[in-house]
């Protein structure tokens, strides 16, 4: 049976970077019966810039697993809320001047501003994108 491991990267101390934890919070959730599928980064243990690398170097101990980074991201203003699927790792933290590569089969990210335009997102609204990345992943069939 193919593992796969669902890092959420972002904070839970600032509301637009709470996107990677409340997507992993409701990860959690819905894949707690299934054995073959971690979560890491939630809002009770969030992966962020600051432990993201020791949790990379232990998840590197790892064979034939399938990891799957989610993060949120600065884009076009007219691609605010859509989630974007591709191949291989991320550059995570690149929004606070600095930077850590995590290598990955896959990313997900989820444009929730521009470098120039943070939207007034309030608690609902970004659980609402969280839940919909959530729908999308598990519409996947694990």
């Amino acid at each position: 049976m193919q593992e796969y491991i669902f890092v959420c990267i972002g904070t839970n101390r600032i509301l637009s970077d709470s996107f990677g934890p409340r997507v992993g919070e409701k990860l959690e959730y819905n894949f707690r019966e299934y054995s073959n599928i971690k979560v890491y980064g939630t809002m009770r243990l969030p992966v962020h810039l600051k432990n993201a690398p020791i949790l990379s170097d232990y998840l590197n101990k790892f064979n034939n697993k399938q990891i799957i980074l989610i993060d949120s991201a600065i884009g076009e203003k007219e691609l605010i809320g859509e989630s974007f699927v591709n191949l291989g790792g991320i550059k995570i933290g690149n929004a606070y001047g600095s930077g850590f590569y995590f290598p990955a089969s896959l990313n997900i990210k989820t444009v929730i501003g521009t470098k120039n335009y943070l939207p007034n997102w309030n608690v609902k609204q970004i659980d609402d994108l969280a839940e919909k990345v959530v729908k999308s992943v598990i519409h996947y069939q694990f």
